[in-house]
């Protein structure tokens, strides 16, 4: 409680004493002696409650006003989003497969707790990111069957100033890859199938390759899907053709 609250309070008290006093008298003088002070008294205490009144005022003008600062101070709360790693490119050693994932500007900044890679014996996970404190995006990659087996334990990674370098080792030195993905040589084992001699010179090779592949697709994860409807967009652009339209 504020002294002038403290001041306003007594003077309360004085009035209705002086009041009650007025009261009690019994001689007109003294009642009129007392009234005349009681009077005084309450002009001062309206005074002294106007003068509380502006200054609770110009407390609550300087809070709120500090309230708006502090929001205006509070940085702005930026939305990350998700954006996945479809482009890559791929080499292979004796030891090693190798992933190139570009398109990452700016990575060789990042620091090493915004970079995760995950590895099993058939599958890799990439997670990066904010790269920057102005890029609010989180880039991902994952393959979720790889062509043949790794070996988890020996797999690494190198971070590039604009792409990042996965090594993926093989379970099998100096194997050698056809593909990276399951899924792909998945589509081009049933492709390279359906392309052998028939016994049967009256049988539609296509029509088989059709049959084989439509099961897949409708058989296999999202992986195996995305795999075969490029292939098989691919396969019809040859022909002048395009679109899914036998699946």
């Amino acid at each position: 409680m504020s002294s002038l609250e403290i001041k306003a309070k007594e003077l309360q008290l004085d009035v209705s004493e002086l009041k009650s006093l007025g009261d009690s008298a019994q001689r007109s003088k003294v009642k009129d002696i007392i009234s005349v002070a009681a009077r005084k008294l309450e002009t001062e205490l309206v005074v002294l409650r106007e003068q509380l009144k502006r200054e609770e005022d110009a407390n609550n003008a300087t809070a709120d006003a500090a309230k708006i600062e502090s929001k205006k101070a509070e940085p702005a709360v930026k939305k990350i989003t998700e954006s996945q790693l479809k482009d890559y490119s791929w080499d292979q050693s004796e030891k090693f497969v190798k992933l190139y994932l570009t398109g990452l500007a700016g990575l060789g900044g990042c620091s090493n707790e915004k970079i995760v890679i995950s590895f099993t014996s058939e599958s890799v996970g990439v997670r990066i990111g904010p790269i920057s404190d102005h890029q609010a995006k989180i880039f991902t990659f994952s393959i979720k069957k790889t062509c043949h087996k790794i070996n988890p334990e020996k797999s690494y990674h190198k971070v590039k100033s604009d792409y990042l370098l996965v090594f993926l080792a093989k379970h099998n030195p100096g194997s050698d890859w056809s593909h990276i993905t399951f899924a792909e040589k998945a589509v081009a084992d049933t492709k390279k199938k359906a392309d052998e001699p028939k016994l049967d010179d009256k049988a539609d090779p296509s029509a088989g390759l059709m049959n084989m592949m439509k099961k897949m697709y409708e058989e296999g994860d999202d992986e195996m899907k995305r795999t075969i409807a490029k292939a098989w967009t691919e396969g019809q652009d040859k022909k002048g053709k395009g679109g899914l339209d036998g699946f």
